[in-house]
């Protein structure tokens, strides 16, 4: 058993009115973790030549396959379970409009500003001869996840999300069940899962190297989509206070079986162990076997981590959630200049990738505290106009 039991209405309750605030605060990390992630990643493979000892420095690949895991899994996951909520609460097509207006202005604003700026810098500071949006000189970069986030709102949009089983139904209990990997079918829903990941796992190995950009974003979505039916579910379900703060020793146990076997199966970290990046058929099967699999459970053990060390209300939180969306649109241009620049320090690659990590950081929140105070830019990198809190949140717990 993963946890104590709650009845359906128990459970409907609490899920309707008890702020989840761990779930605040990882909406926030789950995105910001991407700029150590790029860091690292810009450094490894973009950089040309690559910052010298980032590739043999084990914290370094370790973290990156890590995050890699299970950042963007939760991140879609949490989506798709606030998509649920609002959409119920608001209506559909208020929803769908809101959606639009906080995702598609940011989308397109950043990509003829931003993506301007960083197809430069990948040219002039990185040394690459980047390829652009069929010749167009803009980076796509990190946007992939707005345009992936808008067709998982259309798609849902268009879904008859009141004829899915409820929180009060046979077939709805056993889905709450399986979700938090409790009763009789929760190893067909990580069949399922893992089903799935086989599947897009083999696409995106059928697809050429050198590909469209619409290509990498279908694939992306087909990759994503079980995060977001997921979140979806727990909502409807009403299972998401247990599901972010699933007990019990099954997920643990589950995490220890699985991260080791994605990290002899990653591309990234294999060479730490002696193995060839190149992967053999089987293995390749594996791994694309086990990916989703891996990122639900890594997602759910962060979210009970987060459950235990942020719980309560926090100012810091608060301002992380409001400035997410613009501190992770502004940071790439950060990262590819910091990037650039990370050789000069001396230092081991370690600390040069904290410290690159933390200048991104400070420089992003930065620019989030000059647009946030303008309308228009608020808008466009933000999503909305950010007005004041009324009621100013207790210290950082």
């Amino acid at each position: 058993m993963t946890g104590p039991h709650h009845t359906d209405s128990t459970a409907q309750r609490v899920d309707a009115k008890r702020r989840l605030h761990h779930v605040d605060a990882a909406r926030a990390l789950f995105l910001l973790l991407g700029i150590p992630f790029h860091v690292g990643m810009i450094a490894v493979f973009n950089r040309s030549p690559a910052v010298p000892g980032f590739k043999q420095a084990g914290l370094i690949v370790f973290s990156l396959s890590f995050i890699h895991a299970f950042r963007m899994f939760a991140f879609f996951m949490l989506s798709g379970y606030f998509a649920a909520m609002v959409r119920e609460k608001r209506g559909a097509r208020a929803w769908l409009g809101d959606r639009l207006t906080r995702i598609g202005i940011p989308l397109v604003g950043s990509l003829f500003t931003l993506g301007v700026l960083q197809h430069y810098f990948h040219q002039e500071l990185l040394g690459e001869t980047p390829g652009g949006i069929h010749g167009l000189p803009l980076a796509f970069d990190h946007l992939w996840f707005l345009c992936v986030l808008l067709g998982f709102v259309v798609t849902f949009y268009a879904l008859p999300i009141e004829r899915l089983p409820g929180a009060n139904s046979a077939v709805g209990r056993r889905i709450g069940h399986a979700l938090c990997l409790d009763g009789a079918h929760w190893p067909l829903f990580l069949a399922l899962l893992a089903l799935w990941s086989l599947g897009q796992g083999a696409f995106e190995d059928a697809l050429p190297r050198h590909r469209a950009f619409e290509i990498d974003l279908f694939w992306q979505y087909l990759m994503h989509a079980p995060a977001f039916a997921i979140g979806v579910l727990a909502w409807r379900v009403r299972v998401g206070e247990r599901l972010f703060d699933l007990g019990g020793r099954r997920l643990p146990l589950l995490a220890a079986a699985l991260l080791p076997a994605y990290l002899l199966l990653n591309q990234l970290s294999r060479p730490l162990f002696g193995l060839s990046r190149r992967l053999s058929a089987p293995e390749n099967f594996v791994g694309n076997l086990i990916e989703l699999p891996t990122a639900l459970v890594l997602s759910l053990l962060a979210l009970r981590v987060l459950a235990r060390v942020a719980h309560r209300p926090s100012r810091a939180v608060a301002f992380l959630v409001d400035g997410a969306m613009a501190i992770y649109l502004f940071h790439m241009t950060f990262v590819i200049a910091t990037v650039a620049w990370l050789p000069h320090l001396p230092l081991i690659p370690e600390v040069q990738w904290l410290a690159g990590s933390a200048l991104v950081l400070a420089a992003s929140i930065g620019a989030f505290l000059l647009v946030r105070n303008n309308g228009v830019l608020a808008l466009v990198y933000c999503g909305k106009v950010l007005t004041p809190r009324r009621s100013a949140a207790p210290a950082a717990a």
